[in-house]
């Protein structure tokens, strides 16, 4: 599930931005390994958070537990309404480009078929967990195997064309730092989900157990593939052209294969990205199940089906998610989800410092290694990226604190409603 999701669109899209950005091909591969090791501190600190609470709903039950409700229902809502929803609508996007490319259907489509797409992975999941899990490990599994071929095989075509040269004007100096920062948000994306196993905690044998094994050898797999592309692209390509693609593994297997390459490229990422829309599809909705369960959002939302899914809660995710696929706004969303995921997975993060305080270390079936470093530095790092997205992009970081305030606004109401309802008289 962890690699399904991690591993979507953002390794076929980002290499060629993120070289674009830093200009050098070592410091490109130093941003790739910097994203690796970001991600595997964050999950340490969510390893320790969720075998301290395996509830269904992942971050927001930490934040509710340090901070209070109200916290817990921004993060939650934001999290599941605002952020997941759009990646499943640009990951159905996506498929559907990939998909027409192949058989050859209208760009006009495209809209439409991820719709359909959306859907159809919608009713698959409401089947049942065994549905939504067996399709996932099929995909999450064949598409590992099928980058582990791409990596073999460019290794064994190229001469390491892309590891010589620099693009004009590649930053030096102190600037290295700030083109790094530039770098960050395609490479946090291309990252981001290792951590959404906590999100089905419930379902998990042994949470206490399992949960930290998921979480470290998902982010191992990733972090290694994603390394072993980025060092084929470089293998194959020259450096400039890394740098100007926004498909970096089709021109790679278009150099090995000829003019089929295109088409094998676009089927194998159709594969990564179903993979990547089906493991969203299958954890959202659990975290707006967990929060209405809690009283933090309307009751119908807490019913599970004969197959053991939260069948409104996920129909909720769907539709929301169909809709997003069908504006053609996706692309600003996920934009927008990235500043969010900064803001709300640093308070997360910032929840341990409160639980720790309240429960002490013993207590824990998993502790954070080097505490209080390592929640630290990750704060520290989210901080410091807020801070360059403001400077460079600051109508999307308002648009990111508008989406919070409102979601704090709401979060007044339903817990004064969830208030009166837990003082009121019960029938006779």
């Amino acid at each position: 599930m962890v690699v399904g999701i991690t591993i979507g669109s953002g390794i076929f899209r980002t290499p060629g931005i993120v070289a674009h950005e830093l200009g050098r091909p070592w410091l490109t591969f130093v941003a790739w390994l910097l994203g690796g090791v970001l991600g595997f501190l964050g999950t340490l600190c969510f390893a320790e958070l969720a075998t301290r609470y395996p509830k269904a709903g992942g971050k927001y039950v930490y934040a509710r537990e340090a901070f209070g409700g109200r916290a817990g229902f921004v993060v939650g809502w934001v999290e599941g309404l605002a952020i997941y929803t759009a990646a499943i609508a640009a990951l159905g996007v996506a498929a559907a480009e990939f998909a027409a490319r192949i058989a050859g259907w209208p760009e006009s489509a495209t809209r439409w078929i991820a719709v359909l797409i959306v859907g159809a992975f919608t009713g698959i999941n409401l089947l049942g967990i065994n549905a939504g899990r067996w399709v996932q490990n099929i995909v999450a599994g064949s598409k590992v195997l099928a980058l582990g071929g791409v990596v073999l095989m460019a290794f064994v075509a190229g001469n390491g064309a892309g590891w010589r040269g620099a693009l004009p004007g590649a930053p030096t100096g102190i600037a290295i730092f700030g083109a790094l920062a530039a770098a960050a948000p395609p490479v946090i994306w291309s990252y981001y989900g290792s951590v959404d196993a906590g999100k089905i905690a419930e379902e998990v044998v042994e949470p206490e157990r399992t949960l930290p094994r998921i979480f470290l050898l998902g982010i191992g797999v990733v972090s290694v593939l994603y390394l072993l592309l980025n060092a084929a692209f470089l293998h194959v390509l020259p450096f400039d052209h890394v740098a100007s693609s926004n498909l970096v593994a089709a021109d790679v297997a278009t150099a090995i294969f000829g003019t089929q390459g295109g088409v094998i490229i676009a089927a194998l990422a159709l594969l990564v990205v179903l993979a990547s829309l089906n493991g969203n599809v299958f954890v959202t909705p659990r975290v707006i199940f967990g929060l209405s369960r809690d009283g933090l959002g309307p009751a119908l939302l807490t019913r599970v089906n004969a197959g053991e899914t939260p069948w409104t809660a996920m129909a909720l995710i769907g539709l929301v998610s169909m809709a997003q696929a069908a504006s053609g706004t996706f692309t600003e969303l996920i934009t927008l989800a990235v500043v969010l995921i900064l803001l709300i997975d640093g308070l997360t993060v910032a929840s341990l410092f409160r639980l720790r305080a309240r429960r002490p270390a013993p207590g824990a079936p998993f502790l954070t290694p080097l505490y209080p470093f390592v929640p630290a530095l990750f704060i520290a790092v989210y901080l410091a990226l807020f801070y360059g997205t403001l400077r460079a992009q600051p109508s999307v970081v308002v648009k990111a604190v508008a989406v919070l305030l409102v979601t704090w606004g709401f979060s007044w109401l339903a817990i004064s409603r969830a208030d009166r309802e837990s003082h009121s008289p019960s029938p006779v």
